[in-house]
C-alpha cells in the first residue's frame, strides 16, 4: 500500500520555503531551499541545512507558519557548527529557534510541528518494507514574480526506496522513484525524510528518518542525514538554551 494521502497532508504544513529578504527594491526576496518546523522537549525549531542558510552571512529569513498565511515566524538563536571548524557533510545543519515571546498571531501560534517525540522510531530493521518520502521545495518549482514581486513555491512528495548507507559518515542514501520531470534537485536541501512502514505485526506508521543534504536528478540518488545527528543538535541547543537561563 502506498503511502496515504491524509499522511501526506497532515506533515505538509510543517515544511515550508527558505525565504530570504534581499534588501533590493526590484527583486525583495529569493528562496534558497528547504526548512521543516519541529517540537522538541516542549519548544519549536526550525530544521535545515546550514549550506542553504549560509549563518556567516545571514540575511533577514522569513518562515511561514501555513502554506496560505502571509505572516513570518519571529525566529532568533541560530546554532550551528561554524564552517571553518568543520566541513563535513554530517554537520551540515541549523537549528534556529522560534521566538515564543513574540508570537502575537494566531495563525503564526496555530503552526504544524513535527513532533520528534511520536515521530522518531525504528526503520532500519526491515528497510525492504520501509517506504521513502521527501517533502520540499525544489528550486524549478520556485520562483519569483519581479513584475508583480510575488513570490511562488511549489512543494513536492518524492518517494523512493531506501539505497543503503552512503559513503559520507551518518548519511544514508535514497533511490528516487521518479523525479517529477525535475531538471535539479537543488532547493531540497533541507527536506526532511520520512519513512512509512508497514508490517505484519504492527499498525503501518510513519517515523522521521532525516534530513536531505543533496542530490542530483540526473542520478536519482538522494544523501540524506541521520535524524540522529539532528536530535544531537537539538539537544545541545536546549543545553546552551537552559545556561542562558
Amino acid at each position: 500500500m502506498p503511502v496515504p494521502e491524509h499522511v501526506i497532508s497532515r506533515l505538509s504544513p510543517s515544511v515550508q520555503p527558505l525565504v530570504f529578504e534581499t534588501g533590493l527594491e526590484e527583486m525583495p526576496y529569493m528562496t534558497a531551499g528547504t526548512v521543516f518546523m519541529v517540537g522538541y522537549e516542549g519548544k519549536p525549531y526550525v530544521l535545515t541545512t546550514r549550506h542553504g542558510l549560509n549563518p556567516e552571512n545571514i540575511g533577514p529569513i522569513c518562515v511561514f507558519p501555513s502554506d496560505w498565511s502571509q505572516k513570518i515566524i519571529p525566529l532568533k538563536n541560530v546554532f550551528y557548527v561554524p564552517r571553518t571548524y568543520e566541513a563535513e557533510d554530517f554537520v551540515d545543519l541549523a537549528v534556529i529557534e522560534i521566538d515564543t515571546a513574540r508570537i502575537t498571531n494566531q495563525e503564526i501560534a496555530q503552526a504544524t510541528l513535527i513532533d520528534l517525540a511520536l515521530a522518531s522510531g525504528e526503520w532500519q530493521l526491515d528497510t525492504h518494507l520501509v517506504d521513502l518520502f521527501i517533502l520540499g521545495y525544489p528550486g524549478d518549482k520556485s520562483h519569483v514574480d519581479y513584475e508583480t514581486q510575488e513570490l511562488r513555491t511549489d512543494r513536492v512528495t518524492l518517494f523512493g526506496r531506501y539505497g543503503g548507507a552512503s559513503p559520507i559518515p551518518h548519511l544514508h542514501i535514497m533511490n528516487v522513484d521518479r523525479s517529477h520531470e525535475l531538471s535539479t534537485f537543488n532547493g531540497l536541501s533541507g527536506s526532511p525524510v520520512f519513512g512509512w512502514i508497514q508490517t505484519p505485526d504492527k499498525n503501518p506508521r510513519v517515523v522521521f528518518c532525516g534530513m536531505v543534504i543533496r542530490g542530483t536528478a540526473s542520478s536519482g540518488l538522494v544523501h540524506f542525514l541521520d535524524r540522529s545527528v539532528l536530535l544531537d543538535a537539538l539537544t545541545i541547543k536546549r543545553q546552551y538554551e537552559l545556561v542562558e537561563d
